[in-house]
């Protein structure tokens, strides 16, 4: 009897991937790159998962259909914007069973510890910038995915409080971003012995704690994940996309005040909140990249993709078909979620060596 489309092997819910150079992997990970990708040409995505599941495709048919119109119409409004800190704040504490959090004062930006306890014995971590446009979102709304990650890792994971737009516009977020990294090296670990991960605002800051490293001339971490990371601030790229296919998640006009709350006055081309215009270097660490395939956000991490391969940046961008942004937090309900997290779990293992 045929399976259902919810319980598939792996090669059935695999991503479209492309990338160039050695990107780690722990040896268990099942999929291998399509192809290297020839500079200046856009991503020739390939691969056998060309739809997503049943249930998945249920979610994000939820989603635009129920959660996008109240996001549209969301009035951009202090009041909006504490109602949405709330929520989200509340909705990520729910984490996995035997995890173990606690929350540090001791570094310049406080933060929480996620994962089990025996964990917290290694010498390696997971440096976890979360996302939420700058504007929202906290180390407690990523307590779930991040225990997620800690699990699939085997390693604890530290969320650092960075400051938030409007209290505190640009350069605050990224100023913290690398305050939380030099303070983890304080602490005695090794630059070696982390990886990086940040989701949508938090994969930005990802890119330009790399970038400030490079310009320092410091020690690169071992390697970079980004979930459906926002590194374009092209909002008519992307009203232009989401006019062609309405987004189920993100509504442009949250992203387009976002935008203005965390950056007022700066060129949306400016390298240092669009870090699709950076100019990467062969010496940054490997980074894999995974996006949905319905996000508005799709276009600019293409374009960054590309970008890493016309610099010769080991990378591995996968596109997963009919997903929506960071997809990736409902793992306990997507199927094509778990998979993901396990090529999370199993890169940050390759490249820490466990």
């Amino acid at each position: 009897m045929a399976r259902s489309p919810d319980h598939s092997d792996d090669d059935s819910l695999r991503p479209r991937t492309t990338g160039s150079g050695d990107v780690p992997r722990d040896g268990r990970r099942p999929n291998a790159l399509s192809a290297d990708r020839p500079s200046g040409l856009g991503p020739n995505i390939q691969g056998p998962g060309q739809h997503g599941t049943l249930r998945s495709r249920s979610i994000g048919f939820g989603l635009r259909l129920f959660l996008r119109p109240a996001l549209d119409r969301m009035p951009a409004t202090d009041v909006s914007l504490g109602r949405l800190r709330s929520l989200t704040s509340g909705a990520g504490r729910a984490a996995a069973l035997e995890t173990t959090n606690d929350w540090s004062w001791d570094g310049p930006v406080p933060g929480l510890w996620v994962g089990r306890k025996r964990f917290f014995e290694s010498d390696k971590v997971l440096y976890l910038l979360h996302g939420g446009g700058f504007t929202f979102g906290s180390p407690w709304s990523h307590k779930a995915l991040a225990s997620r990650l800690a699990s699939e890792a085997g390693i604890p994971v530290f969320l650092p409080d960075y400051r938030l737009a409007p209290e505190h516009p640009h350069p605050a977020a990224t100023e913290d971003a690398v305050a939380g990294w030099r303070w983890l090296l304080d602490m005695g670990f090794r630059a070696e012995n982390i990886v990086v991960c940040g989701d949508s605002a938090g994969g930005n800051l990802s890119l330009q704690l790399v970038a400030a490293l490079e310009a320092e001339g410091a020690t690169m971490p071992a390697g970079v994940t980004l979930l459906s990371p926002w590194v374009d601030m092209d909002i008519d790229e992307m009203t232009a996309r989401d006019k062609a296919r309405k987004d189920p998640f993100l509504a442009i006009g949250l992203v387009k005040h976002c935008l203005e709350q965390y950056a007022p006055g700066i060129d949306p081309s400016d390298p240092a909140v669009s870090p699709v215009h950076l100019t990467p270097s062969p010496d940054w660490p490997p980074f894999l990249i995974q996006c949905g395939g319905e996000e508005i956000f799709r276009g600019g991490i293409e374009r960054l993709a590309e970008r890493f391969a016309e610099h010769g940046v080991r990378h591995e961008l996968q596109v997963w078909p009919h997903q929506f942004h960071v997809f990736q937090a409902f793992h306990p309900v997507v199927p094509e979620a778990r998979f993901a997290t396990r090529d999370i779990g199993s890169f940050i293992r390759g490249c820490l060596g466990i």
